[in-house]
Formats: C-alpha cells, sequence, structure tokens
C-alpha cells in the first residue's frame, strides 16, 4: 500500500508528473496486429513481453507513470470476439506488464488502472442503460484494484452520465483516482455534458484531479482555459499526436498533425497556465515524452522531481503513511 498512498502526495507535490504517450498505437507502429472490438487487448495474452517494454521506454523516457494496456480488457468487449472468459486474463497480465517495468525503472513510478466507457469513447449515443454501467464498471475496477495498481484512471469519459458511474466504481474501492474526459473546444464533453457539470457529479471520495484526453492538441488547448477557470484542482491533459482514428485498425499514422514540436510548446504552455499532469494519448510516441522530460529539465525542474523521489522513496516514508 506504499506505493499507492504515495502517489496522492507524489502528485500534489511534483512540479509537473509526466504520463506516458499512446500504448494501443504504439503497439500498432511497432508492427502488433490490433484489430477492432479487441484492439490492443488481445495483445496482453499474445505478447505480454512487447507490451511491458513499452512500458520500460516510457520510463526511460521520463514518464512517472504507466497506464495499464486495459482499455478494452472488458467481458463486454472480449464476448464481442468470442473469447468473454479471457478477458480478466488479459486485465491481469496488462497489470502484470506494468508492474514489470515499474520494477526495473530504478526510480519511483506509479502504475494507474486505465478503464474507459463500454462502447466507443467517440459515440456516446451508444452509452448502455444505468444497470449495466454499474455492474461492468464495478467489476473492471473492482479487478483493477486487486491486480494491484496504484490508482485508477476512469479516461476518456465522453459523457456524463457514465462519468459519475465510473467515478463512483472507482471511488468504491478506496484507491486514489483521476477522472479523463473527451470534449469539444467548448469544453462539453461529446453528450453535450457542460465540464464543470462533469467536473461537480465525479467529485467523489479518492479524486485527485481531472484530466482531458484523447484529442488534438488544439482542441484541449481550448478546452484548458475553460476547465481551469471552473476547477480550481489538480488538472492533466494528454491529447493525441500523429495521425488519425480508424475504424478497422484503431489507429492510422501520418506525419502532417500533431507532431512533437507542436506537443512539447503546448505542453510548457499548459504548464506555465498551471497543469499538473501532461502527458500523451492516441499517436504519441515515447518521442513525444522524451521530448516533453528534456523541456521540463531544462526549466529547472529536475533537481526538484528528483528531490522529491527521494523524499517519497519507500525507505523515506513515515511508517504512518502507508
Amino acid at each position: 500500500m506504499r506505493s499507492r498512498s504515495s502517489f496522492a502526495r507524489f502528485i500534489r507535490n511534483a512540479g509537473t508528473v509526466i504520463f506516458p504517450g499512446g500504448m494501443g498505437t504504439e503497439l500498432q507502429r511497432r508492427s502488433y496486429r490490433s484489430a477492432l472490438p479487441l484492439w490492443s487487448a488481445a495483445a496482453n495474452l499474445d505478447a505480454p513481453g512487447l507490451v511491458e517494454q513499452i512500458h520500460a521506454d516510457y520510463f526511460e523516457a521520463g514518464a512517472d507513470v504507466a497506464v495499464t494496456n486495459t482499455f478494452r480488457t472488458t467481458p463486454r468487449a472480449f464476448a464481442k470476439a468470442g473469447r468473454k472468459g479471457e478477458a480478466w486474463s488479459a486485465l491481469r497480465q496488462a497489470v502484470a506488464a506494468a508492474l514489470g517495468a515499474k520494477r526495473k525503472a530504478g526510480r519511483l513510478v506509479f502504475v494507474g488502472g486505465s478503464f474507459a466507457p463500454l462502447e466507443d469513447c467517440y459515440r456516446p449515443d451508444l452509452v448502455p442503460s444505468a444497470g449495466e454501467l454499474r455492474e461492468e464498471h464495478s467489476q473492471q475496477a473492482g479487478w483493477l484494484a486487486e491486480a494491484g495498481v496504484d490508482f485508477l484512471l476512469p479516461e476518456t469519459i465522453n459523457a456524463g452520465r457514465e462519468g459519475q458511474i465510473m467515478a463512483e466504481a472507482a471511488s468504491a474501492t478506496g484507491l486514489p483516482f483521476i477522472v479523463s474526459f473527451v470534449v469539444d473546444s467548448e469544453a462539453r464533453l461529446l453528450d453535450g455534458t457542460p465540464v464543470a457539470e462533469a467536473v461537480e457529479k465525479t467529485d467523489l471520495p479518492g479524486r485527485i484531479g481531472v484530466s482531458l484526453n484523447c484529442r488534438p492538441i488544439g482542441t484541449l488547448d481550448a478546452a484548458f482555459r475553460k476547465l481551469s477557470a471552473v476547477y480550481d484542482g489538480t488538472i492533466g491533459l494528454y491529447p493525441n499526436g500523429m495521425g488519425h482514428a480508424h475504424d478497422d485498425l484503431g489507429w492510422c499514422f501520418e506525419e502532417s498533425g500533431d507532431g512533437i514540436a507542436t506537443f512539447t510548446a503546448c505542453a510548457m504552455r499548459w504548464k506555465a497556465a498551471g497543469a499538473t499532469i501532461i502527458g500523451g494519448c492516441c499517436g504519441t510516441t515515447p518521442g513525444y515524452i522524451r521530448a516533453l522530460h528534456r523541456e521540463l529539465r531544462g526549466s529547472g525542474e529536475r533537481r526538484a522531481r528528483t528531490s522529491l523521489s527521494q523524499r517519497l522513496s519507500p525507505s523515506a516514508l513515515p511508517q504512518d503513511f502507508t
């Protein structure tokens, strides 16, 4: 429990917490053949070493967090592939891969347990009934907590109704959690819910931050200003990088779009404006995170981050902080 409790303290005190970049798109970039409905989830079973290596590469690049490859490790998704009974094994292997990379990182890092909307994250019209949401999200959050993650990350939330239930499921585990929304440039969730309402309805015990993710950099840049006007807590941003969503592959890479230079320039502006968590989502790579870490190091955060890691190492934590 030490690392679980120390994560909340770490995020309160760190100048900037670096999240990793994309996992599913990085698997695809490294020639893993992903396909819907499971997309990246099958890799936990047939390529766990590759999943762990990607986590390790993000840690090496400077990330403070690994986000588990559990975006689609639900019985619902596996049932669509005729493999419903493999969902728990896929989730457990995903967490094991992240924890394996964490053990080898050589510094204080954390593992966040990702769980996503039950259906397509860009299709709020597909959100299931409240009963289905409660049952399935409670199961997913409980599985992640049981598998040993340090915090929970209900992410890519496109609808206010599902977001509230996801936050309830996360809160019920007793773990710290961060909620992350998919929004338009006016900071409305894709079902039209204003972000201020979504923030209010997910304000439950254990929530330590609010984030925006899985949208182009320009969209999040505009939405960040509106979010920060209504929420004064820890804010995170992890936008998409190069490429665009693809119905069959999940993601199609292309050189045009939001490259590393655009990402780092916006990231430093977000940091100056008060963002605490910065990372990448679909289409971002270890190169994005390495460039971000380099910019932060140049801004003088390296010494502060090293000092904080030393203060929060297990040997340095007081006995009542376990």
